[in-house]
């Protein structure tokens, strides 16, 4: 495993899509950097080329989830969010094309660590088998050359931040 965990001053990467549970990813990355003294980096991956893929790919004829305006108001309101606790030069956003588990796995290069959010669901205990995650968290946890953090919306520290 690759990253900074040594110094401080590193990045903390952080997939962001609009979600409670990319919320939760934001406020876990904020407070964790403000532990390590990093900075966060937001990242919105924009899949345009998912209509091209094959009907048995999955998600190929899947209305698009977030529209041009509808992106940016989302990495604005996590922008906004990171910045209620770290200072602007300590956060910032990016919006990538391409499809998220890469985006994000090239984005967690040089990183302290990638934080991802996940819909597990309320009722799940830890003496429950582990909750199936989505095809984005499966391919960063075994891809990313950093550790990853996956935060769940409930599991999350309290929305003071």
């Amino acid at each position: 495993m690759t990253g900074n965990t040594d110094r401080a001053g590193g990045r903390i990467v952080v997939g962001v899509h609009g979600t409670t549970a990319s919320a939760a990813a934001v406020r876990w990355a904020t407070r964790e950097a403000l532990l390590r003294q990093a900075s966060v980096h937001l990242v919105f991956a924009d899949d345009r080329d998912r209509r091209r893929r094959a009907p048995y790919a999955g998600g190929w004829n899947a209305p698009w989830p977030v529209e041009d305006d509808t992106a940016a108001m989302v990495l604005l309101a996590a922008e906004q969010q990171a910045s209620q606790a770290l200072p602007p030069t300590r956060v910032s956003a990016e919006r990538a094309a391409g499809s998220p588990a890469r985006v994000l796995i090239a984005r967690s290069a040089g990183a302290e660590m990638l934080v991802l959010g996940s819909a597990y669901q309320p009722g799940w205990s830890a003496s429950d088998t582990w909750p199936p995650m989505g095809p984005v968290t499966r391919a960063c946890l075994q891809g990313a050359a950093c550790p990853v953090v996956v935060a769940a919306p409930h599991l999350a520290c309290k929305p003071d931040v």
